[in-house]
């Protein structure tokens, strides 16, 4: 097998062990502080959702994925309540009790839904190949109308000491999966955004 043909096999064996982090998730914008020289060895994650299922569910995939690579991380639920949440100087107060020297804080930035019209199409469908050719009849696909939705959310990486951001992604997510998996995949890729900055191991 050619050098190509062996690295689109590998591509196609990638996005089908991982569907939502090959189809659903790009990161859009990346910036970092160069000047940081700091280490990170404990994590608070924070997720700023309406829905607390999903603010446990994401913090708890992203700490996960943090601890696998080698730090401490802990969900910011397991410290702060929903209804502590918008108390910024009791959140800062609790992740300084905990000695957490960075956070990790994602929010989504908006949402939206597009709308696509397809059109229809005529196509040529072969019945018989003979001696003298072969014979075609002709099928047509109608036009429909394609909606598809998008988020666009932020993950920030800061300083605990004192609260400079040193890391900032910003991706947007496809909503085609189910809620488990377009966090799996989001996550998946601020994991590796942090990784290709060195601010975590791979």
């Amino acid at each position: 097998m050619k050098p190509f043909a062996k690295r689109f096999v590998l591509f196609l064996l990638v996005c089908f062990l991982l569907p939502a982090s090959c189809a659903t998730t790009k990161m859009t914008d990346v910036s970092r502080d160069e000047n940081y020289r700091g280490t990170i060895r404990k994590v608070v994650v924070v997720g700023i959702f309406k829905e607390s299922d999903t603010r446990k569910i994401f913090e708890d995939e992203f700490a996960d994925r943090l601890r696998a690579r080698g730090l401490e991380a802990i969900a910011s639920r397991k410290l702060v309540s929903d209804a502590e949440m918008p108390d910024k100087d009791l959140v800062i107060r609790k992740i300084r009790e905990f000695g957490a020297d960075t956070v990790a804080v994602t929010r989504v930035m908006d949402m939206e839904t597009v709308k696509n019209y397809v059109p229809g199409q005529a196509y040529a469908m072969p019945t018989y190949y003979g001696y003298y050719g072969a014979y075609y009849s002709y099928s047509y696909r109608p036009a429909y109308t394609e909606t598809k939705g998008f988020a666009y959310l932020e993950t920030n990486l800061y300083n605990v000491g004192d609260e400079k951001l040193i890391w900032s992604g910003r991706s947007t997510t496809k909503l085609t999966e189910t809620r488990y998996e377009l966090i799996q995949a989001y996550v998946k890729t601020m994991i590796d955004g942090l990784s290709e900055a060195k601010l975590i191991r791979q």
